[in-house]
């Protein structure tokens, strides 16, 4: 009786990983396409965007046809490095977990100096689809 109980919990626990408000809350990606969370954690901050939030219908019910964006995501020589955008201008600086898939690089658009903060990052989230999360809060 005990390890049907301990079955059913752990079932449980595993179906609500796949569910988008835990993604979202906990910061990583479903699998599939669309999946990257809207928060991400990155060097003790968390950085937002708001074209994505792991297929969670609150996202897209709450926009409207006008306010929803035109393009889920950048393509790589679409994106503002700074002083260009050469494959140089990008730099990786860690990963966001994918629930059973491969996780998604995160960079920062060069090297943010020590100490320093970077204010926003880029996702990749496929091939030549790449999404920026900016700094959440304050300094």
């Amino acid at each position: 009786m005990v390890s049907i109980a301990v079955l059913v919990v752990l079932g449980t626990l595993c179906g609500a990983t796949f569910i988008p408000k835990v993604a979202n809350h906990f910061g990583y990606a479903l699998p599939g396409e669309r999946g990257l969370p809207y928060k991400v954690h990155y060097n003790g901050r968390d950085y937002r965007n708001d074209l994505t939030c792991a297929r969670a219908r609150w996202c897209e019910d709450g926009r409207t046809p006008e306010l929803r964006p035109r393009a889920y995501c950048t393509p790589r020589a679409g994106l503002n490095l700074g002083g260009g955008n050469s494959d140089t201008g990008l730099v990786k600086v860690d990963e966001v977990f994918t629930m059973f898939g491969p996780s998604h690089p995160v960079f920062t658009a060069g090297l943010v100096p020590r100490g320093e903060t970077a204010t926003n990052v880029i996702v990749e989230a496929s091939d030549d689809c790449y999404l920026t999360y900016d700094l959440m809060g304050g300094p």
